[in-house]
């Protein structure tokens, strides 16, 4: 009997514990999840400051993530749809059988940062003000070419009518009428863009803004970089208010508490400038931000580490490349001696075929691939990528080759090049390790071809670089594409047109590609748009005005505590909609 009452109490006891073992990990993990860090403020540590608050000129991706959160738009891409839309700013629209007239209803109580009753007329203004300033750097053109058939206001001389801006754009009681000069598919997809915030009239005149004159149009419009009226100060219905901007430290945001929907979940936002790798690392491994910027090569660093949702294999539809000056601005500092005598470089240098055929066959892809973006890519052979429309995967592309590299360069300016050697700078945004990679490797390939050719490597922050972008001081630059709308228009134009963002810089100039291009976006036939954007390939294959780099994967890093992130490859911000997000376990 004993042994038989031993029995039952020791099969007992072993129940027990089994079961105190089965809740053990449900428990660990409970026990083991760290208390939410600044769980009323979102931070976001990047690597690149903003370079402007207006909406109007700004057109990098750094200034679109802070405008995004400000300013609104009359609709917007519907979850991570490019091509679906639900309402913002306007309750409803509609478009005439013709494809020219626009109509949208505009939502009524809501209010500006300031208290301003929004209006139809502040919508108006909106695109009427954008497209009279319109900033030769600027996304302006994505509105002139729908609305007037035109690139810029400047292309008409000395300036396009302003009654035909205004024409363009008009109130109808509730409503505002976009009046088109032809048929133009992607409309409603760049309407989403920041180029389409919705701005305060009333403030903006306040503030020295255009008031709606002939003087105020010719005084205001294509203003130096950095001087718009609104460079530093905002006014929009978003669900965040600007609370502080301190130049290459961070911008702080505060919550929009009257705003028209409900509140975001954050008091603040708080969008910090971090070059350095190792501090936004430990930053994320910390809690102390909750998003950070996370360089390819740093990404096995972050694998298996606690506390992180990581999305990964996210379908980017950008490209990076390399673009080379065709004239340099006399005032560049990055041209050595100004000549070719192997102390610099001539302003147009780069205007020569071999020069930059011999710059594209150096190029080495499958290590910038592997060593940059960790394998997560792919080579472009266009600046038309997989996943936007027309996208071809069967164009041809350029491949390292040194020796056809050498036959160029020992070609160029009639064997100067090749005797006398050349020396010029080239420069990256610091903190972007991609981009500096793809510098020593273009570096070190013609330094093997021949140790005359001195490529000099800087770093700058990216305000400095954009500058230098639009400015044509570099005589070399590196940027990437992300997409205004999911069309091969919106590839072929900054990347070819004269008057394209990119091309345009560069002062690349082919009229047989603007003809195409305007063909291209006025065709409604699919396979004749398809003949057309085929043949631009062919001509950046072998007219080499800049070096095609890679497509990559995307990855988001998150503190496991945010909720609700979803990817759509049109966004500008590393956070997606930070409206969407919240803290919580």
């Amino acid at each position: 009997m004993k042994s038989k009452r031993v029995s039952k109490v020791c099969w007992s006891l072993v129940v027990a514990l089994i079961i105190a073992a089965m809740m053990l990990p449900a428990c660990a993990e409970e026990v083991a999840k760290p208390p939410i860090k600044n769980p009323d403020t979102f931070i976001y540590a990047t690597i690149g400051d903003i370079d402007s608050l207006d909406p109007a000129y700004s057109y990098d991706t750094a200034s679109a993530e802070t405008q995004q959160v400000i300013y609104e738009t009359l609709i917007f891409f519907d979850g991570e749809s490019t091509t679906e839309f639900v309402p913002v700013l306007a309750t409803e629209w509609d478009v005439s059988a013709d494809g020219k007239t626009y109509r949208f209803k505009i939502r009524k109580g809501v209010k500006f940062h300031n208290g301003n009753d929004l209006t139809p007329e502040d919508v108006e203004y909106s695109f009427e003000r954008g497209m009279v300033e319109d900033y030769g750097a600027g996304p302006q053109w994505m509105f002139f070419e729908p609305l007037l058939g035109l690139l810029s206001s400047r292309d008409v001389e000395p300036l396009v009518p302003l009654e035909d801006i205004m024409n363009a754009v008009e109130v109808d009681g509730d409503w505002v009428q976009f009046n088109l000069a032809t048929p133009y598919e992607p409309f409603l997809q760049i309407l989403c863009g920041g180029w389409g915030s919705i701005l305060d009239k009333e403030w903006c005149i306040e503030n020295g803004d255009w008031d709606g004159t002939q003087a105020s149009y010719e005084a205001l419009n294509n203003p130096d970089p950095g001087t718009s009226p609104l460079q530093s100060i905002t006014n929009g219905t978003g669900p965040f208010e600007l609370e502080r901007w301190e130049p290459g430290v961070e911008v702080s945001l505060v919550r929009n508490d009257n705003y028209w929907r409900e509140a975001a979940n954050f008091e603040r936002l708080v969008i910090k400038v971090v070059d350095e790798w190792t501090t936004r690392k430990l930053m994320l491994q910390a809690g102390d931000a909750d998003s950070v910027v996370v360089p390819r090569a740093y990404i096995s660093e972050l694998e298996g580490v606690e506390g992180l949702k990581v999305y990964k294999d996210l379908p980017q539809m950008t490209v990076d490349s390399f673009f080379f000056q065709f004239a340099v601005n006399p005032e560049s500092t990055f041209v050595g001696s100004g000549k070719l005598d192997g102390e610099g470089i001539p302003l147009d240098f780069f205007s020569d075929l071999d020069v930059r055929l011999g710059f594209t066959y150096a190029f080495d892809w499958e290590t910038f691939i592997s060593d940059a973006l960790m394998g997560e890519a792919k080579q472009a052979n266009s600046p038309v990528v997989e996943g936007v429309s027309y996208y071809n995967p069967d164009l041809p592309k350029h491949s390292m080759d040194l020796a056809k590299a050498e036959e160029h360069l020992r070609a160029a300016w009639d064997g100067a090049v090749w005797e006398n050697g050349f020396t010029f700078s080239l420069a990256y945004n610091e903190g972007n390790l991609e981009r500096q990679t793809a510098c020593e490797i273009l570096q070190a390939n013609l330094l093997k071809i021949n140790p005359k050719f001195v490529v000099d490597i800087q770093v700058m922050q990216w305000p400095t670089v954009l500058k230098g972008m639009y400015t044509g001081l570099l005589p070399m630059f590196q940027i990437g594409w992300l997409p205004d709308f999911a069309d091969a228009h919106n590839f072929v134009t900054p990347f070819m047109h004269s008057q394209g963002t990119f091309s345009g810089w560069q002062n690349y100039d082919n009229p047989e590609v603007d003809a195409l291009i305007a063909q291209g976006i006025s065709s409604a036939d699919p396979a004749e748009r398809q003949t057309i954007y085929n043949q631009l390939a062919q001509i950046y294959y072998e007219d080499a005005p800049g070096i095609l780099l890679a497509q990559p994967l995307g990855r988001r890093y998150f503190r496991d505590w945010v909720k609700g992130f979803y990817f759509n490859p049109i966004l500008p911000s590393q956070l997606g909609n930070i409206y969407a997000l919240s803290k919580e376990y």
